[in-house]
């Protein structure tokens, strides 16, 4: 304090001196016009856009799964004319229909999906044949139950499409049994194995339902082509949020503790802009579903890059006009627009001003300033240090007697080179957040999550703006709800 006092106190002296040596001459307009500092002009070429990675878990319950699979396998499970059935006691057939009798339950354990289902059993059996010399033929209605049980283990190939692949097994309650010449020829294993054998086309069934419903494709598209619009996030300066989606890849399925589980892997490029935003670019088409290896962690890492640009920040600062300043002496100086360009490492501001010197002389012109950008992390700010008037624009100062200009102008503008990033934060925080928090991806699935924290990790001047890359972090999840929530 006592240093600036000394230093006003020095330019009030110096131009009360310059007042009586020039008292008797006429006044003269200060006109300010120094050589800028130069500019930035070749662009260096800027770091490749660190990737963002998303892993996403999804997940359904066995309760979900029962629901959906009781859908996919209504009646009849079986129902076949004319079925060849064993010729070991001469030539046999029967008509087979086998229809659930119950709801359907599901074991998610070990890494597989266990489902069982009721049913019954019935069939109009014709033999005809030779038993101990004696030819023979019956035709005979039959009756049998129990349960299948089916050990699946989901997948979702490179197209977006969920296949069960898996095997069938037979437990008979009532085994079916055919008599012939009073003897009962049981027939529940030449059944089963015909069961077992077509327990492709059972799963089949079960995969054409839950893609016709789960329409998995189609929705994988919607939501990709959603990310390429862009997201305003700030009206002063203008910024708007755009994300380029890379490819998305999916591990196997784990099955535990009744809940079917993946993770599904988001790769993108995440930037942020200034000015208005320009119409949407044609999305990258949906790529093929891509292998990824298990066992990775689900949560959001992503990488943002930014790019604002001096005019952005130009108009900030011209929603925040200086006050006229009073200099000591009588002097009083207005600052007019402040324009922005990059100079070395350091940040330039070209100040438009116009006034009175000390003791009346009419002043106007521009001078320019540098300082180093800064950024704050416990304020969120990024500011400009050291501002002081460069060589050139001093030196006028000093010919013109309007040096007592210099420091209490410098300090005034440094304090207004302050752009605070916190709004912008919340506002990426916000943004991503809300695309993430209780989105309803589809009727049945919902998107939940949080996008925790955000840091500013490196920033750097170039010719038409500042580059920031930020990193954040969080978690977010999709939940098979069998019904409509959350909002859209």
């Amino acid at each position: 304090m006592k240093k600036w006092l000394s230093a006003v106190l020095a330019c009030v002296l110096g131009s009360l001196a310059f007042f009586i040596v020039s008292a008797t001459t006429e006044e003269k307009e200060v006109v300010l016009s120094p050589v800028a500092p130069p500019a930035i002009e070749k662009e260096l070429p800027s770091a490749p856009p660190a990737e963002s990675f998303l892993s996403v878990p999804l997940s359904i319950t066995a309760a979900e799964a029962e629901r959906l699979l009781g859908n996919a396998l209504g009646n009849p499970l079986y129902n076949v004319k004319g079925q060849k059935l064993d010729d070991s006691y001469g030539e046999s057939a029967a008509d087979v229909l086998v229809e659930r009798t119950g709801p359907v339950s599901v074991s998610l354990e070990n890494g597989r999906a266990r489902v069982t289902l009721p049913f019954r059993f019935e069939s109009l059996v014709r033999w005809k044949g030779n038993i101990f010399g004696i030819s023979s033929s019956t035709k005979q209605e039959i009756f049998g139950g129990g349960r299948i049980r089916l050990e699946v283990k989901p997948t979702i190939d490179r197209d977006w499409k969920i296949r069960l692949a898996g095997s069938l097994a037979v437990e008979w309650k009532e085994k079916p049994a055919v008599t012939i010449l009073g003897q009962k020829v049981g027939i529940a294993r030449f059944l089963s194995s015909i069961l077992e054998e077509r327990s492709g086309d059972l799963l089949r069934r079960a995969e054409e339902e839950i893609n016709r419903s789960a329409r998995l494709k189609e929705r994988a598209r919607e939501q990709w082509e959603s990310l390429n619009a862009p997201i305003p996030l700030t009206d002063s300066p203008r910024l708007v949020l755009s994300v380029r989606p890379l490819d998305v890849a999916m591990p196997p399925f784990a099955a535990k503790g009744g809940i079917l589980s993946a993770h599904i892997a988001l790769r993108c490029l995440l930037t942020v802009s200034s000015g208005t935003p320009e119409g949407a670019a044609p999305p990258r088409p949906l790529p093929e579903l891509s292998s990824m290896p298990p066992g990775l962690d689900p949560g959001v890492l992503l990488n943002l890059d930014a790019s604002v640009s001096y005019r952005a920040l130009e108009e900030f600062l011209s929603g925040r006009p200086l006050d006229p300043l009073d200099l000591p002496g009588g002097g009083r100086v207005s600052v007019g627009k402040i324009s922005l360009f990059g100079s070395g490492e350091k940040l330039a501001a070209a100040a438009e001003i116009s006034g009175t010197a000390p003791f009346g002389a009419p002043l106007k012109g521009t001078v320019y300033l540098t300082g180093k950008p800064v950024y704050s992390k416990e304020d969120q700010v990024l500011r400009v240090q050291g501002v002081d008037f460069d060589e050139d624009s001093t030196r006028g100062l000093m010919r013109m007697a309007s040096w007592i200009v210099r420091p209490i102008l410098a300090k005034e503008i440094g304090e207004t080179l302050v752009f605070p990033l916190g709004e912008l934060r919340e506002k990426a925080l916000a943004s991503l957040g809300e695309a993430v928090r209780g989105r309803q991806v589809s009727d049945e699935v919902t998107m939940d999550g949080t996008v925790g924290f955000l840091e500013l990790e490196r920033f750097s001047l170039a010719g038409e703006g500042i580059r920031l890359s930020f990193s954040m972090g969080g978690t977010v999840s999709l939940k098979y709800t069998g019904k409509k929530e959350g909002k859209n």
